[in-house]
């Protein structure tokens, strides 16, 4: 990593570089620096939920030892939107980095409920800024232009160099109609892109797919025709960061003569900010969870987290009957306002089978037309690039599938230099070309209470192997003088079904016999005692039972 603190030796050199250490070659987890005059800009802090291969971790984030071992002077962070794999990561990774904060008022409200939990609030620099706003960070001109996503207040970010100019869309797609929140400043696009435009580092999520995204009041109509004439009570699953579809909701019910309730407290918490920073009014009426029994099913309509069948999410709590106030019945419909999150397909079936297993009418995307994605398509994508015009284009913010489909998309509608990354790489921007200049060590931090912990560390590979092969414990109990006092002491977790007495003293006469080189015992032959019996015990249960469980060895003094 030597290789980074080279970069600024030359004083003059104009150089500009990025590097991304999450959400390139994936979806989640956005952390990516820029580089320049020997100062580095973070843009987004985020998370990234579940993986198959990683056993007892929910939440994880980019591992940042490329930014910690070679004491990079972070200067700022900028966070483009309030999504948890852009905003996420905030608070667990700050402490490491501690650099003043920027955002705009919605993310900066609830990314302050977010440090006050975490005790942090009056260490973190939290600077809010307006929307469309230019400040500076260090030796970066920062501009914020507004774009459509789905979540208020996304942003698209110029980064003025010296003489380069970067633009970083962040998560976007294009709605020219949005019922609430940012459209697309398409004019303040076009005239970025005709003062020339080094670089565009572009979301890549839907690069393979046709058409457009399509506008947020497009589904109001599809969501509008499955509540209107239905007579049992309705559920919403959604994303509870979508205040726009909160906001549609709220129009349905006034229409169909429903009553609105919010389930989950994630959709509560954004009901609240979104009120705080006066995107919804006090006019918009949301009922308590403990209220939704006193309306008939008729009048009856709620919206709730749980989408992507999360275990403590409100749909799972539901369907579980452990939520305090609100159990499903035969004749409920459901509709899923949201799409699949790769990686939830098992989660979400298994909530769905529960759905109709209580006799639960379940409504998905692809049958109704009741949801849109915030991410651009390729017609989308097109648009952008002949806004932009940039010189180079580094896809981001995608799956390896998605990258390549975006650079092909790129080199096919007249953008020469396309650079397709993935995290860990440091890429130089110079003369209107990009190139990767070195390969840093990346990878994944998980989440295990209070603690980081790298998800290729050895306890993640043991917690792995505990859950496969079980645990063998063995104490053994030596006198003050060196001498064994009893035969070692085996107990078995988990590793085969059922294990015979006789297996057992088997073992420990083994294990008996196999320590009469080491008595009498002192503490100065532990470590070398320690090696040699977990090598007998490996052996020993292989050979008996073909399993390979983790070995706890107590040695106990009396």
């Amino acid at each position: 990593m030597k290789v980074i603190n080279s970069l600024f030796k030359d004083k003059n050199s104009d150089h500009a570089y990025f590097l991304p250490l999450g959400g390139s070659g994936e979806i989640g987890m956005n952390l990516n620096l820029y580089g320049y005059k020997d100062n580095w800009l973070i843009v987004d802090c985020g998370v990234s939920f579940k993986d198959s291969k990683v056993i007892g971790a929910d939440v994880f984030m980019p591992n940042i030892d490329a930014i910690i071992e070679n004491n990079l002077n972070v200067c700022g962070m900028f966070i483009t939107h309030a999504h948890e794999d852009h905003i996420g990561g905030v608070h667990h990774l700050w402490p490491h980095i501690r650099c003043p904060i920027y955002t705009t008022p919605f993310s900066g409200y609830l990314l302050k409920q977010r440090l006050i939990d975490y005790g942090l609030l009056e260490k973190a620099n939290l600077n809010i800024v307006n929307k469309e706003s230019k400040f500076e960070i260090g030796p970066f001109k920062l501009e914020l232009i507004n774009i459509s996503h789905s979540i208020l207040e996304a942003n698209s970010l110029l980064i003025t160099l010296g003489k380069k100019k970067i633009f970083h869309t962040g998560d976007w797609k294009i709605d020219n109609d949005p019922a609430i929140g940012n459209k697309p400043n398409s004019k303040r696009l076009k005239e970025i892109g005709k003062s020339g435009v080094s670089a565009m580092i572009c979301d890549s999520t839907n690069a393979n797919v046709k058409g457009f995204s399509g506008s947020e009041k497009s589904i109001e109509k599809g969501i509008y025709n499955l509540i209107k004439g239905y007579k049992g009570r309705v559920f919403v699953a959604m994303f509870a960061s979508n205040v726009e579809r909160i906001l549609t909701l709220s129009n349905i019910a006034k229409k169909t003569n429903r009553q609105l309730g919010a389930i989950g407290r994630s959709m509560w918490r954004m009901i609240k900010a979104s009120k705080s920073v006066g995107y919804l009014k006090e006019k918009h009426i949301f009922h308590e969870e403990r209220n939704l029994k006193n309306f008939s099913d008729h009048n009856f309509l709620a919206i709730c987290t749980g989408s992507q069948g999360e275990p403590l999410g409100a749909l799972n709590r539901i369907a579980d009957e452990t939520h305090p106030h609100i159990r499903f019945k035969k004749g409920d419909r459901i509709v899923f306002s949201s799409r699949m999150i790769p990686g939830n397909e098992v989660s979400i079936n298994n909530l769905i089978n529960k759905l109709v297993y209580k006799g639960v009418d379940v409504v998905f995307p692809k049958a109704k037309n009741i949801h849109v994605s915030g991410h651009p398509g390729q017609e989308e994508l097109k648009m952008m690039y002949s806004w932009i015009n940039p010189s180079i284009l580094i896809p981001v913010h995608g799956e390896a599938i998605h990258i390549k489909a975006h650079a092909e998309l790129a080199k096919k509608n007249g953008i020469e230099e396309v650079l397709k990354t993935k995290n860990g790489q440091l890429i130089r921007l110079c003369n209107n070309k990009a190139d990767i200049i070195a390969e840093l060590p990346t990878g994944k931090m998980a989440v295990n209470g209070d603690e980081l912990i790298s998800t290729e560390s050895n306890f993640f590979k043991e917690r792995k192997k505990m859950l496969f092969n079980g645990v063998v414990t063995i104490n053994f109990v030596f006198s003050d003088v060196g001498d064994l006092q009893e035969l070692p002491r085996i107990k078995f977790l988990s590793v085969v079904n059922s294990v015979e007495q006789e297996e057992l003293i088997e073992l420990s006469e083994y294990l008996n016999d196999e320590i009469k080189s080491f008595i009498p015992f002192n503490v100065s032959k532990e470590k070398q005692l320690r090696d040699y019996l977990n090598k007998k015990v490996k052996k020993f249960i292989i050979n008996k039972f073909d399993k390979s469980p983790s070995i706890i060895l107590d040695i106990i003094y009396i």
